[in-house]
Formats: structure tokens, sequence, C-alpha cells
């Protein structure tokens, strides 16, 4: 009894307090007061409002906490629409994801929200329409309204939850049943060379090639030279996974690496795809790959890109003469607009270096100083 007492006191002393203050073209029910200070009520106390509006004797000040109440529980009912939206799109991105991985026919939601008749619509209090009791009938409106409205939206996000739930066990499922099947990949030697060079500034010109294998025939390295040239002997060293699929080839000029390509997951290419695309996009672990540009022995590029060559985005990186990495541009796809940039800038009043990150709008998003090392 007392929590009611508190809630009465606080409506009651905002109307009172808000209705001596107003300008007669003003609701003189509705106040920016009344409405902030409200906001603040539990909906759960909102629905309870038959147990406060028993303890309230005038019929005036009855019927004005009905319209109070009313009007609030129907703003509540449209603030639910807007949230439950939301929450429905984010599910149905993230279904349609896993619709395309396990190659489903997508669901085919339906709108089933209950639909009503009465729509409410703030009524003067008067004496007729105390009388007729109006103010409370269309509290009790809105309370019915809004309970059938968010059983029923509790109950499709339940089945959003659900659909998710057991799309995810048969994408596990689906992921360990192939995890023993990578090399569909490339199930050939002429299949993993399609559409990657050699070097990345050397495609078809290469001369004699010496392949170099180990007792069981897996290839360990390839050198070569281009035509015509005797000295900058070329080298692509090889690594495996556990289970035998390539997982990095590596090329140097004179024993000084020029390029690498790295297939599936790594620390630059999970940030790239973390950034770009939104929460619960799922990569396959083995479904793209990285190529690392160098220049001068630093890595200037990285391109990441699918196996069915789709280009994910690029990073682009400068040096300055000290070999301080001042810029960095993410870019997404094949264009060459960026999305996301870094730059170290040396500030001589801090003694270090000014890191700046920026927004695809060119926006600061954040920065910090770092201090030099003085080298």
């Amino acid at each position: 009894m007392k929590k009611v007492m508190r809630v009465i006191g606080i409506i009651f002393t905002i109307v009172k307090v808000s209705a001596s203050t107003l300008s007669m073209d003003q609701d003189p029910y509705l106040s920016d007061n009344i409405v902030s200070s409200v906001k603040d009520i539990s909906i759960s106390k909102l629905l309870d409002f038959r147990k406060i509006a028993a303890a309230i004797n005038d019929e005036f000040d009855k019927a004005r906490f009905h319209y109070i109440i009313a009007y609030e529980i129907d703003s509540r009912l449209n603030t639910l629409d807007g949230k439950f939206n939301d929450h429905e799109k984010k599910y149905h991105r993230v279904i349609g994801r896993y619709e395309d991985e396990l190659d489903l026919t997508p669901y085919k939601y339906t709108n089933d929200r209950p639909r009503f008749d009465y729509t409410y619509q703030a009524a003067e209090i008067s004496e007729e329409t105390i009388y007729n009791d109006i103010h409370r009938i269309q509290a009790d409106l809105a309370r019915t309204q809004f309970i059938q409205v968010y059983k029923y939206y509790r109950k499709r996000l339940d089945n959003y939850k659900n659909y998710l739930t057991t799309l995810r066990e048969l994408y596990k499922c689906k992921t360990i049943e192939n995890k023993d099947n990578k090399v569909e990949f490339y199930s050939n030697f002429p299949e993993m060379y399609q559409g990657i060079k050699l070097f990345h500034d050397a495609m078809d010109d290469a001369g004699k090639m010496q392949v170099h294998r180990d007792v069981l025939g897996k290839v360990l390295y390839i050198d070569w030279s281009e035509e015509g040239e005797k000295e900058n002997f070329r080298r692509r060293d090889f690594e495996y996974f556990n289970d035998g699929t390539v997982s990095r080839l590596t090329d140097t000029i004179e024993n000084e690496v020029v390029f690498e390509t790295l297939f599936g997951e790594n620390d630059m290419a999970e940030n790239f795809i973390g950034y770009i695309f939104s929460e619960g996009f799922i990569p396959r672990d083995y479904s793209y790959f990285t190529e690392v540009y160098y220049t001068d022995g630093k890595q200037s590029a990285f391109k990441f890109t699918t196996m069915n060559d789709h280009v994910i985005g690029t990073i682009y990186r400068e040096f300055d003469e000290k070999d301080h990495l001042i810029k960095e541009a993410w870019c997404k796809g094949e264009t060459s607009k960026i999305m996301r940039e870094f730059t170290s800038i040396f500030d001589p009043s801090a003694g270090g270096y000014k890191l700046i990150e920026r927004d695809r709008n060119g926006d600061i998003v954040h920065q910090e100083i770092v201090l030099s090392s003085n080298d």
C-alpha cells in the first residue's frame, strides 16, 4: 500500500504544480513535466493502475489520473513496436546468413500482430466524460492492448531465438562434417595455382622451375627465375595445416620476402572482416585467403579475397623514412573508397606519436599519444 500511495503522490504533485503554471492554450492535463516524470514509472506499475485508482476519492482527480495513464500506456505501446522492429531486423539478418550458409529456403515471415478497432484519442475531461467513465475505459483499453501486443512480441522473439539456435546447431554439424574435407578447394596443383600469381609482379613469365618435395611427395619449395635472368633467383616456400591443406605461401627474392599468401584465419583478416561486417557474420575457416605485399621488407598492403575470387577488401600502409608506420587505410571491396583510416604524426611537444583514427566520413573517432622510443 505504501508503494501505491507513493506513485499517487508522485503523479498528483506533478499535476498540481504543472497545472498551476500552464497557459490557457496548453493541455491542462499533460505538460512536459508530467510526461517526463511519468516515463520514470515502470510499465508494470502503470499496468497495475487499478490499485492506485481505487485509492482516489475525488472523481475529477480520478479522471485526470486515468487520462494520464491512458496517454502513457499508448505511448509505451508505440515504443514497444519500435523496439520489436529493431530486434526483428537483427534476427532476420543473422538468420538469413545462416540460411545462405546452409543452402536453406528462406523462412517466410507473416505479421500477426494483434489489430484493434479502437485507436486511442485523448478525450477532454468534463462532467459528461466523468459520468460515462470514459477515461477509465480508455485506460483499461490501453492496458488490454499493450498486454496483448507485448505477449505477441515476446512469443515472436522466442520463436526467432529457437529457430536461430536450431540453425546454429545445423551449422556446427555441417562444419564438423566438412572439417576433414577442406582439400575440396584445391584437388590438384593446377587448381591451386589458378588465379594466384607466382610473384605479385610476375605472372606467366617464369623460366625453368625446380620443385623440391619431401619423402611423401609434398612440395616444400619451388626455385625459379624469369626468362633471360641469371640472377635474382626466386623461391616459393610452402607451409601446411595439420590436415595437409596449404596454410601459407611465401615468395622471396634473394632471401628477402616480397609476397605472401595466407589461407584461412589470420589476425589481420579477422580484424578487417569483424569491422566491415555486422555482428553475426560467419566466415568459413578456409573460405578466403590474404595476399600480403612487401616493400623494402615491410608489409605495405593486404588484400582479402574469397575462394570464388570476390575481393572482400584491402588495407594500404605508408611508412616514413625511419620506417615508422604513418598511415593505414582500409577499403571495402574492390573500391578505393576509404572506410577507416589511421594516421601517425610525430608531436615534438609530447615527445611521441599522435595516433588518429577516422571513420568513412573523415571524422575522428579515436586518438592517443604513444611515446617515442627515439629510434
